[in-house]
């Protein structure tokens, strides 16, 4: 009976660690199937670091490393701003991204906003870590929002936290190990990425 007792507890938290900050929304599947070919990737506004551009290289080296998804240098992209005598640091609008995702001959551009994380391990500062974003990959043939993704905050669990913090009986990892690690950029950038590809490969079967 204990038993039973304490496989119930360890399932309700286990459920409870199965969700993630991570939202995609969409409305036209096929739409990101057909434009989601030539990507260029813009510097991110990353309130309270300097590392925006960094965490959109992130991005399109995930993309480039999926092999489906072809990406616009990130040189190239600065150039077109600097002629454009736009700032490269990512406050630039909706419209203006457009205009320059054609000048680069892309089929769709990334743009995207957040906020830095302030979390501390050990006494301890961790640079690099998120805690909120929002991207936006919008059709430069007709300015179309394609899809969004969101990261509220809190912990981006996906299964490699859950195993470690599960696995580990909260002896190694504890929450606040599993909340920075899955804030680092890179991290956030595989887990969008991956989102974003699931989408094409579901219509690829079909």
């Amino acid at each position: 009976m204990k038993f039973l007792h304490v496989l119930g507890v360890i399932i309700t938290v286990s459920s409870l660690f199965a969700c993630s900050t991570i939202d995609v929304a969409y409305t036209n599947k096929q739409a990101i199937q057909k434009r989601m070919k030539r990507v260029a990737v813009f510097p991110f506004d990353i309130k309270g670091a300097g590392w925006g551009d960094e965490f959109s290289d992130a991005i399109s080296h995930q993309f480039f490393k999926s092999g489906k998804v072809t990406t616009i240098e990130r040189e190239a992209i600065q150039k077109i701003l600097q002629e454009q005598q736009l700032s490269a640091s990512g406050l630039i609008d909706d419209k203006q991204a457009v205009k320059i995702g054609k000048l680069l001959g892309a089929d769709v551009i990334i743009i995207g906003r957040g906020s830095a994380l302030q979390a501390y391990r050990n006494n301890k500062f961790e640079p690099n870590c998120i805690d909120t974003f929002t991207l936006k990959a919008i059709n430069t043939e007709n300015g179309e929002i394609l899809l969004t993704v969101r990261k509220e905050p809190g912990r981006a669990w996906d299964w490699r936290y859950r195993a470690k913090f599960c696995c580990g009986l909260t002896l190694i990892w504890n929450l606040n190990d599993i909340l920075i690690e899955s804030s680092q950029y890179d991290d956030i950038a595989k887990q969008v990425v991956k989102q974003i590809l699931a989408i094409l490969q579901e219509e690829n079967k079909r």
